[in-house]
């Protein structure tokens, strides 16, 4: 069994997301109970990702109505669908997080852009000399009913319309992910630098629509 280790951001960086030009090597962080030896990887500055990853909600939603599927109110209803929606589970493209107000379920046009991006991160990560590191989905389809359960939970913005209704939109989180080698720990700032790359690429591509999530610390992504 593979042991993996979350490693999360110790401070979240400037608030626009702007990637600094940092040396490559290795640091080394006091932590409680020894000295953790941080890796630095290469990463290729893309500028501010409040700017770069600044598509409107409107188009989500418009991309997401397009080839999504129907709103649902629970996963019953996912039966009756025409347009068919998959299950995506924690694989070795990805890490799923225990959903507590989301259904674990993508249009294929969405799952395989999940799985693409994945696979990507990955390969870059070890490309520039660290091991395997995994993506955490972090939110991904939301019925009436998981909805009702956020605005119970105080969420009052739970009411507006949402791109992750139709089945097309994940979030990925930037601030953690899944070290699947403890021995060799990636500096987060460049885990998300690299991610940050792999998004551009794909955005680029015309295969999604992102936006950077400051508060939920994540990506907002929708296939296209």
């Amino acid at each position: 069994m593979v042991a993996m280790l979350i490693v999360m951001m110790c401070c979240g960086g400037d608030d626009d997301g702007q990637q600094k030009t940092q040396p490559v090597g290795m640091e080394e962080i006091e932590g409680p109970d020894s000295v953790v030896k941080v890796h630095r990887l290469k990463v290729r500055p893309i500028g501010s990702y409040s700017r770069v990853f600044n598509d409107l909600n409107a188009e989500h939603i418009a991309e997401a109505r397009r080839i999504g599927i129907k709103p649902i109110a629970s996963l019953y209803d996912a039966y009756n669908l025409r347009t068919p929606i998959m299950r995506i589970n924690t694989c070795n493209d990805f890490h799923v997080d225990e959903l507590t107000h989301s259904l674990p379920y993508l249009v294929p046009q969405a799952t395989r852009l999940l799985h693409d991006i994945g696979r990507s991160f990955s390969d870059s990560v070890i490309a520039r000399g660290g091991k395997k590191y995994k993506i955490r989905v972090t939110s991904v389809t939301r019925t009436d009913h998981t909805v009702a359960r956020l605005r119970r939970g105080g969420n009052v913005n739970a009411t507006v319309e949402s791109a992750h209704r139709y089945g097309t939109t994940f979030d990925v989180s930037y601030i953690r992910f899944v070290c699947c080698d403890s021995s060799y720990v990636v500096a987060p700032q460049d885990l998300r630098g690299i991610l940050a790359e792999v998004l551009d690429y794909y955005r680029d591509e015309g295969r999604c629509l992102v936006k950077y999530e400051i508060k939920q610390g994540c990506f907002h992504i929708t296939a296209r």
